[in-house]
């Protein structure tokens, strides 16, 4: 490298690549306004995308049962592709379903993970105080989860994706900005 270079990995292409990922970052900020605007197309988006996966993976596991490769596992695989395709299939009828189930499961998980946390604290004197209060968050959030109505609970999930929406965009953007910064310094 000479010293006529600059030094920065972002040299190939100067002034091209931050704008892309600045105008990534601000559509992902504008979709986790959405998100937290519209609780109802949350849980609508986030079931159609469950089915889909679902899908997916189901026609993959069925195509790995007949195919050579799947000696062993062939029965495994073919009713694991069955029942994921049987339920991709039915999430993609019934969207709200599918979201509520992840709300469920993100519930019963919190659950599971606050009882045993509280269990730790308990047992163990190491962070005793940090355990049992993360327990007592995770077991709170866990039942806040598995009993709130369906309403609630896809506004809980739709507020889960805004806000992870907004700072993931919000990095995107904040590093765009900072690429920009650094070609400008280079030339």
């Amino acid at each position: 490298m000479t010293s006529a270079e600059p030094s920065t990995p972002f040299a190939a292409r100067p002034g091209t690549g931050w704008r892309w990922i600045l105008a990534y970052g601000v559509l992902v900020v504008v979709i986790g306004f959405l998100a937290l605007l519209n609780p109802l197309a949350t849980g609508l988006a986030t079931g159609l995308f469950l089915a889909a996966v679902l899908i997916v993976y189901g026609v993959a596991a069925l195509i790995s049962a007949v195919s050579s490769l799947a000696q062993r596992g062939r029965w495994v695989e073919l009713v694991l592709g069955l029942l994921a395709l049987a339920a991709g299939i039915l999430i993609a009828f019934a969207p709200y379903l599918g979201a509520l189930s992840l709300v469920w499961a993100t519930g019963f998980w919190l659950f599971v993970s606050g009882v045993v946390q509280i269990g730790c604290a308990i047992r163990v004197k190491a962070d005793r105080g940090w355990r049992l209060l993360l327990g007592i968050v995770d077991l709170l959030l866990g039942l806040i989860l598995l009993f709130a109505g369906p309403l609630p609970g896809l506004a809980i999930l739709a507020l889960m994706v805004g806000i992870s929406f907004l700072f993931r965009g919000a990095f995107l953007i904040t590093l765009a900005l900072g690429i920009r910064r650094i070609l400008r310094e280079g030339t």
